[in-house]
């Protein structure tokens, strides 16, 4: 990572991918994609009302029976407040969508290591036996290094003492480095067992070297259909 500045040190801003953690920089990009589409949807429906509105003629023409014809043949045009009901509905599943995409940014599983704390949720569904996975963020906004970190995961219980040992919980990369300014993501992969009883598993996920900051967890393991 470069340094900048008087100090030798680097800046957030240094960072090339450093915005896609700004939550200012990120509702500016969902309100500017809406803009964008309202835009693009008023420029077709004008496109439309124009295409709808009748040719002026001069007073006295008549039409000639060549040009009766071609007026028979044309095909009639969309109707203009159906064109703008299907855009209106077009829009607003686009709006909706945009909307999830940042309800699902602000559940992301992170844990910031600077400010002792962690934000997020660890929810896992799985319905057969087999690997399932989650994905959670490590930052360190301060202006030192902090070593490298490594994650631990506990046993994952059952309310009728059913358990998933901790062993079978990994981490990719099972250690990061986390100088200073940066984040970084780890894969957590929890193995699943054969015969894993159906029921909600819960546990705790820990940082190595910093005691005050844990996320819970939660596994679902659902019934197998016959």
């Amino acid at each position: 990572m470069s340094n900048g500045g008087p100090q030798g040190e680097g800046t957030l801003s240094d960072i090339p991918w450093a915005a896609a953690f700004d939550p200012a920089v990120n509702i500016r990009a969902l309100g500017e994609i809406q803009a964008r589409g309202f835009r693009a949807a008023s420029s077709i429906v004008d496109r439309f009302v124009r295409m709808g509105k009748p040719t002026a003629e001069a007073p006295g023409a008549t039409e000639s029976p060549s040009q009766a014809t071609q007026s028979r043949e044309q095909p009639a045009l969309p109707d203009v407040d159906q064109v703008l009901a299907a855009w209106q509905k077009m829009l607003g599943q686009v709006v909706g969508s945009l909307r999830s995409v940042a309800a699902t940014r602000q559940d992301t599983a992170t844990l910031d290591l600077l400010n002792s704390s962690a934000g997020g949720q660890l929810l896992l569904e799985v319905a057969e036996a087999g690997a399932v996975c989650a994905e959670v963020w490590l930052h360190n906004s301060g202006a030192e290094d902090l070593g490298t970190v490594a994650l631990r995961c506990s046993d994952l219980l059952a309310h009728d003492g059913s358990a998933i040992p901790a062993a079978r919980v990994h981490f990719t990369p099972a250690a990061v480095p986390m100088v200073a300014r940066s984040s970084r993501g780890v894969m957590m992969d929890i193995d699943i067992p054969d015969d894993a009883t159906p029921g909600c598993y819960r546990g705790t996920l820990l940082a190595d070297g910093h005691p005050a900051v844990w996320l819970p967890i939660a596994l679902t393991v659902a019934p197998s259909t016959p």
